[in-house]
């Protein structure tokens, strides 16, 4: 008997005397057991009947009132964690874009502009000698305290942002007893600082000038013993404390209202006998100053040079900058700027974290600026001024 009859899966060939070997497996039938498939059976029936709880904070999430109220007692960065843990929080607080912006806006300030402005602001020799001078400084975040402060969300970033830690542009923040309390004609003295540059200046309240209005309002208060105040871009700016050189004081409302696409505040000043910019307004012109950007004629009238002059971002918070810094469409003739202090600064509830990403993109348009000198970016002589503000031209020449 042949290998080929006694092996079934072995079969040789010979084909020009080389062997071929062919190797066939068999499938084999699978063998069904009775007793595994009844408990396989079993405990996929558990599985399905059986669900795992739920947890009573994923239920009250998914009520959106409640969830309204749990956030106003929470920060940011506690939302965002909260949103974090599982599928089903993420749905529940971030189901549309509106929903978040919502939240955003009632949760409670983080504290960072204090913190900003704690890093930013140096108090003055004067006023750190607290045992000679008496002084006493004010800078409390909205959440950290009893007291009724105002509270909205950011435009940029759409969080919650009290009225201490978003940006002004004079800042009152310290306060100097009389030295006679029991004096009435003798007032006290106040200070503070100019949006986020170091220095301190001196402010005067109304009383300090006296005219016919300021005898109806109240005097100010000590911010500290929650009498009144702080008092925050009002009254009259006057130069810093540790300057050696002096100025005339400046009301800050005409500042603020100031027609800065039409008047410089270099040229702005009571008395010509002082230096340009004044001392009181060094602070105020350098920032305004960075707002500007110098064309020629053929890059500021076309609307593709406009959308290219766009800042650097200098992180991710500043893919926003392009609802700060508005791009006209191609249609849209050129304007003429008529920024002020005010509509800049005040109008926009700005948080300081995207003011500082704001300042940041200036002072890049503004190096770059200052290495071309006299030119555009063009190579051609930059002969107009536009304002990364509005984007606007600027028409004041005397710069």
């Amino acid at each position: 008997m042949s290998s080929a009859e006694l092996n079934p899966l072995l079969r040789f060939s010979q084909d020009g005397g080389t062997a071929h070997t062919y190797c066939r497996a068999m499938k084999r039938k699978e063998v069904e057991c009775p007793a595994f498939s009844q408990r396989s059976k079993r405990r996929d029936d558990t599985a399905t009947s059986i669900a795992p709880p739920e947890s009573p904070l994923v239920t009250i999430f998914q009520q959106y009132g409640l969830l309204e109220a749990v956030v106003s007692n929470i920060h940011a960065h506690d939302l965002l964690a909260l949103a974090l843990t599982s599928k089903t929080l993420h749905k529940a607080i971030a189901s549309c874009p509106e929903s978040m912006e919502n939240l955003l806006g009632r949760v409670r300030c983080s504290g960072m502009g204090v913190q900003i402005r704690a890093i930013r602001h140096q108090n003055s020799t004067y006023t750190q000698q607290v045992d000679t001078y008496h002084c006493t400084e004010y800078v409390v975040c909205g959440s950290a305290t009893h007291r009724y402060v105002e509270s909205q969300p950011c435009i940029t970033c759409q969080v919650a942002t009290c009225d201490e830690c978003r940006i002004h542009v004079v800042y009152q923040s310290i306060y100097q007893p009389p030295d006679d309390p029991d004096d009435p004609a003798e007032l006290p003295n106040f200070s503070g600082f100019v949006l986020l540059c170091p220095d301190e200046q001196a402010i005067l309240s109304p009383h300090h000038l006296p005219s016919g209005d300021s005898e109806e309002l109240p005097r100010w208060r000590d911010p500290s013993l929650g009498q009144g105040g702080p008092y925050h871009d009002q009254g009259i700016l006057d130069t810093p404390i540790e300057s050696t050189v002096f100025g005339a004081p400046e009301c800050i409302e005409d500042i603020l209202d100031l027609d800065l696409g039409l008047q410089s505040l270099k040229s702005t000043s009571r008395d010509s006998r002082y230096g340009s910019p004044s001392p009181v307004l060094w602070s105020l012109s350098n920032v305004v100053e960075k707002r500007k950007i110098r064309l020629c004629t053929t890059c500021i009238e076309h609307c593709d040079a406009k959308k290219r002059l766009l800042v650097h971002e200098p992180h991710r918070r500043s893919s926003r900058l392009s609802s700060r810094l508005p791009t006209p469409p191609d249609e849209t003739p050129l304007q003429e700027c008529h920024c002020t202090l005010r509509e800049r600064f005040l109008d926009r509830w700005l948080c300081l974290q995207c003011y500082l990403v704001e300042e940041s993109a200036m002072s890049l348009c503004s190096m770059s600026k200052t290495k071309r000198g006299a030119q555009c970016s063009c190579t051609e002589p930059a002969t107009r001024v536009l304002c990364l503000w509005c984007r606007g031209e600027v028409m004041e020449r005397d710069d």
